[in-house]
């Protein structure tokens, strides 16, 4: 493109310069204006930047990482992008005088077209801002796509611009290769991949590579290419936020964890991943970690779209718990905290049902802590009420995660048919593969294919040891999985099975005794219909026998 094509494409522009800074503001405009962009508007702070967002659509924003109160440059990317007032075909560009890794890392990770160190001179702009503009104009056609959301339509245009050549060829490689990655078709994302030279293969084509395996549940070959990675590039977040999915698959719960703290110590304002890190330190009962992943969580999504409840909810559920293990000065302040998170997520999220209806499952734990044994039970009764009056339109507009966890909390109050209820409306909206996995892992039967598969390999290994009369490894299996399925009725009965066997021969022990009790009340009363019934039973007579004998 010539010159004078440059210049002409810059006056075709609106831009935007957000700048807390009234001289910099100033300086940058009167840039941008020279390069020939007339139509230019200013912001002195990223609400006001939003404002003028969405009253006028902007081609190229350039904003400032610092601005002052409220909102900084990144967040304001993050909300340009989740509320769609930035389209895929405007440019986002952001300076920053910081210097420090953590910053600099997060801010990339939204992937602006553009990172620039300031100061910023009209020479030392311009040839960047062109280069921008230059491939924003390549794949003009691709971006169009994508905003009229038609994916298919985007994937067909980079599939034509794809084998010509031009400076911006594995530009258009990337996009396509990521557009087919998102519909899980990996194989030909991983055919695009191949088209580059394997001895010299870009960062993002080799995490490609991980991401096609790992979607195909080849999570050998994904751990090994996603290590390599890792060794090459220390600082590749998303190698190490994958490598947590593939250990969190693989039932190597502390190695998930590990592999997050690596990525949060390498990019820690993050509220995605602190969110992250919580969950999987909670599923390792590290209570004190998940503890401060949540306040990280809370502190870094403070401002931003990322703000939701679930961070209030899990901060005030971790706190409770590790008051549980506290002496008591420790305790009290433990849960003194965790009442000021239940309160700030009851006054934010008043209409929201699932937020309360947790709410007050977890303020029952709270109470029960304290000693307020009525209170609690009225708590629980507050949480029922709700669920019975609940319009279950509104799953669809609650996040997955607080529906599940909203679903495990009744589950684990013995309110097995209300998390039940949650669940399988969750499953009937969901169209997501992986999710239909972690859903079907929480009912008490799977529902899809996957879910059916993963239940019954998981049970095979038990019932093999049991039918082999190694019963003691028979109950360490299952109550192994149980971990995974907590509510599956068929590896209840199993272990039900398994302990009340066991007991023919050995008296159990107390804390057995309390995993039989636990895994009738999960299993519930099924109904006189069930297929399970008579087994349930006949399992239900053998253990009373046995309680009544020892």
């Amino acid at each position: 493109m010539k010159q004078i094509d440059i210049i002409r494409t810059y006056a075709q522009k609106r831009c935007l310069i957000v700048d807390d800074l009234a001289q910099a503001r100033a300086h940058l405009k009167r840039i941008i204006v020279d390069y020939g962009a007339a139509k230019t508007d200013t912001a002195g702070n990223a609400q006001e930047a939003i404002d003028l967002c969405q009253k006028h659509s902007y081609d190229l924003v350039i904003s400032d990482y610092n601005l002052g109160q409220g909102k900084n440059g990144q967040q304001l990317l993050e909300e340009l992008r989740f509320h769609k007032l930035l389209k895929n075909t405007a440019l986002f560009v952001m300076l920053t005088a910081e210097s420090s890794s953590h910053y600099v890392l997060h801010a990339l990770e939204y992937e602006p077209d553009e990172f620039l160190q300031k100061p910023v001179s009209h020479d030392s702009l311009r040839p960047r801002l062109d280069q921008a503009l230059l491939k924003n104009e390549y794949l003009q056609d691709i971006k169009s796509a994508l905003d009229s959301n038609n994916i298919d339509k985007a994937i067909k245009v980079a599939a034509a611009l794809a084998p010509k050549a031009s400076r911006f060829q594995n530009d258009v490689r990337k996009i396509l290769a990521e557009l087919l990655l998102k519909q899980h078709r990996s194989d030909e994302a991983e055919a695009i991949y191949a088209l580059l030279d394997p001895t010299r293969l870009p960062v993002w084509a080799e995490l490609g590579l991980a991401r096609a395996h790992y979607q195909r549940a080849e999570f050998d070959q994904a751990e090994t290419r996603l290590q390599k990675i890792i060794e090459q590039h220390q600082y590749c977040v998303e190698a190490h936020d994958l490598l947590a999915k593939i250990y969190q698959n693989t039932h190597r719960a502390q190695k998930s964890q590990q592999a997050l703290l690596n990525a949060v110590k390498i990019s820690p304002r993050s509220a995605q991943r602190q969110r992250e890190l919580g969950r999987a330190s909670t599923l390792l009962d590290d209570d004190q970690t998940s503890i401060h992943a949540y306040r990280s969580a809370l502190r870094h999504a403070k401002n931003s779209c990322h703000e939701v409840a679930d961070d209030f909810l899990n901060l005030a559920d971790s706190l409770i718990r590790q008051a549980k293990k506290s002496p008591s000065e420790s305790a009290k302040k433990l849960t003194e905290e965790a009442q000021q998170q239940l309160a700030s997520a009851e006054k934010r999220y008043t209409h929201q049902p699932i937020v309360t209806m947790r709410n007050h499952l977890i303020k029952a734990d709270l109470l029960e802590e304290q000693g307020q044994e009525q209170q609690a039970i009225d708590a629980v009764a507050k949480a029922l009420d709700i669920h019975a009056t609940m319009k279950y339109s509104v799953i669809g507009n609650t996040s997955y995660e607080l529906c599940i966890d909203c679903a495990k909390t009744f589950m684990n109050r013995g309110c097995g048919d209300e998390g039940e209820a949650i669940l399988q409306e969750l499953a009937r909206l969901n169209q997501d593969p992986e999710l239909a996995i972690d859903i079907d892992k929480l009912l008490r039967e799977p529902q899809t294919k996957e879910g059916i598969a993963y239940a019954a390999s998981c049970n095979k290994r038990g019932i093999e040891h049991y039918e082999s009369g190694d019963i003691e490894l028979a109950i360490d299996v299952f109550r192994e999985v149980l971990r995974e399925l907590p509510n599956h009725i068929g590896l209840n009965l199993n272990l039900i099975q398994a302990l009340t066997s066991k007991a023919k021969n050995k008296q159990l022990s107390v804390a057995e005794r309390l995993i039989l009790d636990s895994a009738f009340q999960r299993v519930g009363e099924p109904a006189e219909n069930a297929a399970c019934f008579q087994r349930y039973q006949f399992l239900r007579k053998r253990y009373d026998k046995l309680s009544a004998a020892q």
